[in-house]
């Protein structure tokens, strides 16, 4: 029997170029596209910045969604309005190491085509493993608070599925992948890793989380997205999840 394989698009805005795929948006307000699933960054209430878990919140709702029997899928394809994994090679160099710059009328042709997608055989796609030249911790600590990877870090020991050795790793680990949420994935291993992330949100947001303003507003996205990836750089090292791939990382640009 086929498997159903349902993409998405995440953001607040639809793609930069035509994706030659069927897709839906997975947006916090309605964009007047074609397929939407309209997830609302206030649905966690007055009190909580739903704004600051960045793509987060959608992804939560999604794993619901799934979980409930609200969408019906065995894979997804998630990606980015201005950004995608690919098996296909080509684009610019850019200051980043881990991605590659494509102009936007070139981004189409390089976009993972409904064969390839329906062809996948791994049960998690990711992009690649990116050193830091820093532990988690020193990196998180010159762009962003540390007190509040401090405290992420205590709300993440009241979470049952994560191990002394997962607290460790989110400190000390030089290695990152990434924009974690751009990903092919078995629909189970999907809910598995957001209901992880999930819990240590709840116990975050209800007693340690500090609204921030400016650049560090989304802090809870900042934090998630790197326990996101200590989870998959686990999977990758134990075996855990026995097929994950690697795909290059893109980013489009209008220059």
């Amino acid at each position: 029997m086929a498997r159903t394989l349902k993409s998405y698009c995440i953001g607040h805005v639809p793609p930069m170029f035509a994706p030659p795929i069927e897709y839906s948006m997975l947006c916090p307000k309605p964009l007047g596209t074609a397929h939407e699933l309209v997830i609302d960054d206030n649905r966690f209430g007055p009190d909580i910045d739903g704004g600051s878990l960045a793509e987060y919140s959608q992804l939560f709702a999604l794993s619901e969604m799934i979980q409930s029997g609200d969408v019906v899928a065995d894979d997804l394809f998630l990606f980015q309005y201005r950004k995608f994994l690919s098996p296909n090679e080509g684009g610019l160099e850019s200051r980043a190491p881990w991605v590659r710059v494509l102009r936007a009328p070139d981004a189409a042709g390089m976009f993972p085509s409904e064969q390839q997608l329906q062809d996948v055989q791994g049960r998690i796609i990711v992009g690649s493993l990116f050193d830091l030249g820093a532990s988690i911790s020193g990196n998180y600590a010159m762009v962003h608070v540390i007190e509040d990877l401090v405290m992420f870090s205590a709300a993440c020991a009241k979470c049952t599925d994560l191990s002394q050795a997962d607290l460790r790793s989110l400190a000390t680990l030089r290695g990152i992948i990434p924009s974690p949420a751009l990903c092919y994935t078995r629909a189970d291993a999907f809910v598995k890793v957001m209901n992880i992330l999930s819990q240590v949100w709840t116990e975050f947001s209800t007693h340690y989380h500090v609204k921030r303003d400016g650049y560090q507003r989304r802090v809870a996205g900042y934090l998630l997205e790197r326990l996101h990836s200590v989870l998959l750089c686990k999977w990758l090292m134990d075996g855990s999840e026995p097929t994950i791939n690697v795909w290059q990382r893109y980013v489009v640009t209008n220059e």
